[in-house]
């Protein structure tokens, strides 16, 4: 059966898991891709590379984004935001990557395919995902 979230459980949802999908569209091109973040009640925060996502989402800001917990495909809870993208700088960017931790950021450096480790060509953004809305949808089999 299909149902609505209630909003103890969407933010139960959002709080409790660690990755997600950050979708964004610009210039005819539209992409989602997995990302880890941090829920704190009032906004998502993350981290990423430099690069196709970020150059988009400087473009336009507004972003969609997705998390699940998946137990069969009649069985799952799901969670869509709607929101506003933001880089952070300063005293945000130190909040937002306190928060986030070491499993959630992106690292220094790569192991490449010959085993040779490289430090990683693009700087990090740590950006804020504003909240615009947000609503749960979950499916149980009866």
């Amino acid at each position: 059966m299909l149902r609505d979230l209630s909003p103890e459980v969407t933010n139960h949802l959002l709080k409790n898991q660690f990755f997600g999908r950050l979708g964004c569209a610009a210039d005819g091109q539209v992409l989602v891709l997995p990302v880890t973040y941090f829920y704190d009640g009032h906004a998502i925060y993350g981290q990423m590379r430099e690069g196709t996502k970020t150059r988009l989402l400087r473009k336009n800001p507004a972003v969609c984004f997705e998390v699940d917990e998946l137990c069969s495909p009649t069985c799952w809870q799901s969670v869509v935001v709607q929101g506003v993208y933001e880089e952070l700088q300063g005293d945000e960017r130190l909040y937002a990557e306190q928060q986030l931790g070491p499993g959630r950021v992106a690292p220094l450096k790569a192991v490449v395919a010959d085993g040779t480790v490289v430090t990683a060509p693009n700087p990090t953004v740590v950006y804020r995902i504003r909240i615009v809305s947000k609503t749960g949808r979950s499916e149980t089999k009866q």
